[in-house]
Parts: C-alpha cells; sequence; structure tokens
C-alpha cells in the first residue's frame, strides 16, 4: 500500500501529478521471520512475553530465513528496534545454536545492529539468536526488525512475526507488561540537588531532576508543580511533551511568571496531563541565597 500526501500553501494552487515511478529492489529472502522471548522463559505458559517494568531483561530474539528463489542473495546484517537503548550480549548462530563473534555490533540510541562473521544464503541457511538486554517503560513493545547486507546499497527487508524456532514458543516479536492495576508514571526520580541557590555564582543555580516514565501510550504534558509546606501551590512550570523513557526536567527556581521563589522549604512533584488516575509523590526541596 502506498499513501501519498500532497499539501498546497497557496489556496488558489493546484496540484496535480503527472507521472510516479516506483522502483522495487529484489528481495534479499523470500521470508525471514523472528520471534522473542525472556532469556529465562523461552516458551511462557501464556504464549506471550512478559516483562516487569524499569528493570534490565535480557531477550533472545530468533530468526529464520526461508529460500524459495535461487537469485535471493541473502543477508549479513540485522537491525532490531528496540525503542530504548540495549545492550548486546551474545550472537548464536548454526543447529544447535552455539554462540559465535559477531563481525560488529553497533548500539543505536533505539536501535542493536548485528552483523554476522557469514552471510545466511540458500546454501548457508543458519539459525540465528540474538540475545540482548533493555529495559521496558511501556505496556506494550514491539521489537521489529530487517535485515540487510553491510557492504551494499540494497533496502534493508522487514523480519516477520512468526514461528523462528522451536526453542522459543511466542510466534511473536511483542513483548508485554507484566504489572496490572495502576502504577506509577514518574518512577526513579533523582534530583541534582536538595538545595536550590539560584542566586547566579554558578553552584547548584539550577535543580535537574531525571525520572523513567512508565506506561504512556504517547507523548503527554509534562509540568513541575511546586507546594508550600501547607499544601498550597506557588508555581506550575510547563515541561512540553515526553514519552515513556528515562526522561529529565531543568528548573531554575522561577515560577510561571519568571519570578525566583523566596527563600525556604518547598514540595515539588512532576506530573502528567493524562486521564488515567495516576499516584502523586511529593519530594521536599529547599530553596537559599
Amino acid at each position: 500500500q502506498i499513501k501519498l500526501t500532497l499539501e498546497s500553501r497557496d489556496f488558489d494552487a493546484w496540484i496535480r501529478i503527472d507521472s510516479l515511478w516506483i522502483e522495487t529492489p529484489p528481495l534479499l529472502v523470500d521470508e525471514v521471520v523472528g520471534e522473542i522471548a525472556r532469556l529465562d522463559d523461552l516458551q511462557p505458559q501464556r504464549g506471550f512475553t512478559e516483562v516487569e517494568l524499569g528493570l534490565d531483561t535480557e531477550f533472545a530474539y530468533d530468526l529464520r530465513a526461508e529460500f524459495t528463489t535461487a537469485s535471493a542473495p541473502g543477508f549479513n546484517a540485522l537491525r532490531i528496534y528496540t525503542g530504548n537503548r540495549a545492550n548486546f550480549v551474545r550472537l548464536e548462530m548454526g543447529a544447535p545454536l552455539s554462540f559465535i563473534e559477531p563481525a560488529a555490533v553497533a548500539q543505536e540510541e533505539d536501535a542493536l545492529v548485528v552483523q554476522l562473521p557469514e552471510s545466511v544464503t540458500r546454501r548457508s541457511n543458519a539459525p540465528v539468536r540474538v540475545v540482548f538486554s533493555t529495559r521496558l517503560f511501556e505496556f506494550a513493545s514491539t521489537f521489529e526488525g530487517e535485515v540487510f547486507t553491510s557492504d551494499s546499497d540494497a533496502l534493508p527487508q522487514p523480519i516477520l512475526p512468526g514461528d523462528a524456532s522451536e526453542a522459543i514458543a511466542t510466534n511473536s516479536l511483542r513483548v508485554l507488561s507484566a504489572e496490572g492495576g495502576s502504577v506509577d508514571f514518574v518512577r526513579d526520580l533523582q534530583r541534582s540537588t536538595g538545595v536550590l541557590t539560584p542566586n547566579g555564582d554558578g553552584v547548584n543555580d539550577q535543580l535537574t531532576l531525571r525520572y523513567a516514565l512508565f506506561r504512556l501510550p504517547g507523548p503527554v504534558p509534562v509540568r513541575l508543580e511546586v507546594y508550600t509546606l501547607d499544601g498550597h501551590r506557588i508555581a506550575l512550570i510547563e515541561g512540553g511533551l515526553q514519552d515513556a523513557g528515562t526522561r529529565q526536567f531543568v528548573w531554575d527556581g522561577r515560577d510561571e511568571n519568571g519570578r525566583l521563589l523566596p527563600a525556604g522549604l518547598y514540595l515539588f512533584s512532576i506530573a502528567l496531563d493524562t486521564q488515567a488516575a495516576q499516584k502523586r509523590t511529593l519530594y521536599s526541596l529547599g530553596i537559599a541565597y
């Protein structure tokens, strides 16, 4: 399917396509399927993989290639879209699977790229398993992937979910959260200082908050709310849109009108603009000059 959207910046102008040329490169392999599971639970009883949010979890990602066309050249690299930074653990190939040193590994911000020491072709079609670890922050994550040839300009080919091996029993690239009910959207909050001193001397002039956002369906507005000890809200600072993952908020001690708060002891929280009910945790912060 192809969707083409045209936009005109002139109300009186018309847009027209006279011709459209589409080139389709040959497939690297007739089909490549993959499935994922926790390394310590390759065959989950419920048929799908569940993990605890925010914890480093090791996964096994198995691939199986099918060749029915003699001209399909095969591939020698794959990219797994992990959503967050992942750590490569090991590569296994062959039947039975055994450890093998990869030709190269690249850990991108939201993907893991592994170059195989030998190409997967019709004549040498070895099963492939990539073991890696990462943290999940959402209700459900799909570890989409693609195979490609590192030494050519051929387009990559997507990995389809399916029965890649007998060892894994999920037939899926999707991982779900094992947590039920309500959870904290904001966790693992760390602050750069317990006493903010915004006097311009370069020491603790700003408060940097680092935290993890969980189980969000997409980017949501984030704000910092500051309260006096008797519960009166004294400042509300908008932080823009943030999605699930490790995030941060920087505050200079000013309210929404740009005025510095008086010296004293305050309470603050990170609030999300969502329809779901959320737990609110208050943290103490001192301001001094």
